[in-house]
Order: C-alpha cells, then sequence, then structure tokens
C-alpha cells in the first residue's frame, strides 16, 4: 500500500519538476538575451558593417539565343535618364560601358525622362508630348516602329532633341543583343504613383510602365537580355537640412520603396538587376560620391563608383 501510494506521489511531481525546469530554462534565456542586447553602438566603426547586394543575372534560353545568331560584338541600347549620360566633368556612366570590349552602344536617354507616364500629372491636350521620352513610350516605338509621337515631341520642342530622335529611329531590335533600362531616382523624386491595384500594367504608374516595358520587349523581342539597373542612394535638402532619400517621403514611399519594387518588378519578369544601391553609395559616403549643391546627382566619385560596378556587372557571363 506504502508503495503504491509513493509511486503516486511521484507521478504527480513529474509535471511540477518539468515545470520548475521549463521556468528555469525561460529565467537563463531571458537574462542571457538582455545580456546580449547591450551593445555599445559607440564601438561599431562607420563602415564595418555589411550589404548584401541583390545583384542577380538571368540568362536568355540558348536555343533562343542560338537562333538569333552571335556576330562577335555585344550591341547594347541603353534606355534611361541623365543617370548614364551626365557628367561635370570627365566619362560619364554611358561612356564606361561603351568602352568595354566587342561593345557597341546606342543610348536613348532624355535628361528629365523617367520610369511610369504619370499621365495624370499633365492635361489631356499635352500628356502624349511629354510622355514622348518616357520609358514605355520608348519601347512602344522601338516595338511597333511608329515614331509618330517622338516626331510630334521633336517638331515641338518637347523632351525629344534631334539626336534622340535620329537614334530611335535608327535602332533595330532585331539586331541588339542587350537593353539596359537605367534611370536614377526621379521617378522618387516626383512622386510617381507606385502601382494601380485594378490594373498592373498602368503605364501612368512606375510599377505598371517597368513592367508593360519589360513583358512588351521580351514579347517581340525574346533573344534580349534586359537589365534593370537601379537607382543610387543619395540626399536631399529638406528646407535646410540634409537628409537621407531613405528618409524622406514625398507622398508615395522613400526611395527605398521605390528600389523594392523595381527589383520586385524584375524578378517577376526574370530579368537581370544590377543593384546600384545597396553597399555602393551609403550613408558614411554619399556626400563623397553626390554633387553637394544638389546632392543627389553623381559627382565624379560616384560616376566612378557606378560606372565600375555595371561594366564589372555586365562583363559576367549569361
Amino acid at each position: 500500500m506504502d508503495e503504491k501510494k509513493s509511486g503516486a506521489k511521484l507521478i504527480l511531481l513529474i509535471p511540477a519538476l518539468l515545470i520548475l525546469l521549463a521556468i528555469v530554462f525561460i529565467v537563463i534565456r531571458l537574462v542571457i538575451w538582455d545580456r546580449s542586447g547591450n551593445v555599445e553602438l559607440e564601438e561599431i566603426e562607420a563602415g564595418t558593417y555589411d550589404y548584401e547586394s541583390l545583384d542577380i543575372v538571368f540568362s536568355v534560353d540558348a536555343d533562343v539565343l542560338k537562333e538569333h545568331g552571335d556576330d562577335g560584338t555585344n550591341d547594347i541600347v541603353l534606355i534611361g535618364n541623365s543617370y548614364a549620360v551626365f557628367s561635370p566633368s570627365g566619362p560619364t556612366i554611358a561612356d564606361m560601358i561603351a568602352g568595354m570590349p566587342d561593345t557597341n552602344l546606342t543610348t536613348l536617354c532624355y535628361y528629365y525622362g523617367q520610369i511610369a507616364d504619370a499621365a495624370n500629372a499633365y492635361s489631356n491636350d499635352d500628356v502624349s508630348v511629354w510622355q514622348a521620352a518616357n520609358l514605355f513610350e520608348i519601347v512602344k516605338a522601338l516595338c511597333t516602329k511608329d515614331y509618330s509621337l517622338q516626331k510630334r515631341a521633336l517638331d515641338e520642342e518637347k523632351v525629344v532633341t534631334g539626336d534622340f530622335y535620329d537614334a530611335l529611329i535608327s535602332t533595330d531590335l532585331d539586331k541588339i543583343d542587350e537593353v539596359i533600362i537605367m534611370y536614377d531616382s526621379i521617378d522618387y523624386r516626383n512622386s510617381s504613383v507606385l502601382y494601380n491595384p485594378m490594373d498592373k500594367y498602368d503605364t501612368s504608374t512606375y510599377e505598371g510602365a517597368l513592367r508593360a516595358a519589360i513583358t512588351r520587349l521580351q514579347s517581340d523581342y525574346p533573344h534580349l537580355k534586359i537589365v534593370v539597373a537601379s537607382p543610387y542612394l543619395h540626399g536631399i535638402i529638406d528646407g535646410s537640412d540634409f537628409t537621407l532619400a531613405t528618409m524622406k517621403n514625398y507622398g508615395n514611399g522613400n526611395l527605398s520603396e521605390y528600389v523594392m519594387r523595381e527589383y520586385n518588378i524584375a524578378m517577376e519578369c526574370c530579368v537581370s538587376y544590377a543593384d546600384n544601391f545597396f553597399g555602393l553609395i551609403t550613408e558614411d559616403n554619399v556626400l563623397d560620391n553626390c554633387d553637394v549643391s544638389t546632392v543627389y546627382n553623381l559627382n565624379e566619385n560616384g560616376i566612378k563608383l557606378i560606372g565600375n560596378h555595371m561594366t564589372d556587372f555586365l562583363s559576367r557571363k549569361y
């Protein structure tokens, strides 16, 4: 009888012991966690933390490339804005790309061009003309070979120059190997609408115009290698204060939001992405690489930094 009572007591003690052990374990973990949280931030040296680059390369189907043929020259069309073709002095990013071995580069860059058509920003009468040098309108003209919109803009001396128009009408995408889409933060600075939940191909939005341009190129010219190059980190003059574009929201998100949405569209469409945002220009060196008067244009150091990354990226095998 006593043995039965002892056994019953032991059975009752086991859950109590387990609960006690669990409490002791939790207390120990909390103590360790609390100690690990006491990080002396001032002891972390600037620039010693890591960034994870979002660079990714997608290959075009080998049979498609074989059918298209290879003449030994990499013929590239660069569609963008001042990002690639501006320099206060010295070579531009486009010049650095053009200087790569066996490369023939055509630039279709209007200084103030952007990705979103932003039709809601203009009157109905002028919207088409002002859109003429934006991403989707350039792609549509190249695919349809209908340049009437750009010709009208040229005649009215709006957004299209003679050199731009000549380059546009002389570009045959059947003979092009690679298209680079390279816009700076202009859509962010102009507060372009990010997306339309009712129409994912709405070209008046940032996502819609990028998605529509990429898929049109893929549909009409499946041999093309397509690279989307991200904006870079820069500063903003907010009143009399300097801040980073990652901290300033003009109404539709900060610069990081635009970059990540651009990256997501590139991944959705399975095209290559050259990440010029994470790890190149940082909060520690932004003033060393951007023009101090505008704080969002690249200076010579910044152009060299981004240009070197672009040429290294484009040199990777597909």
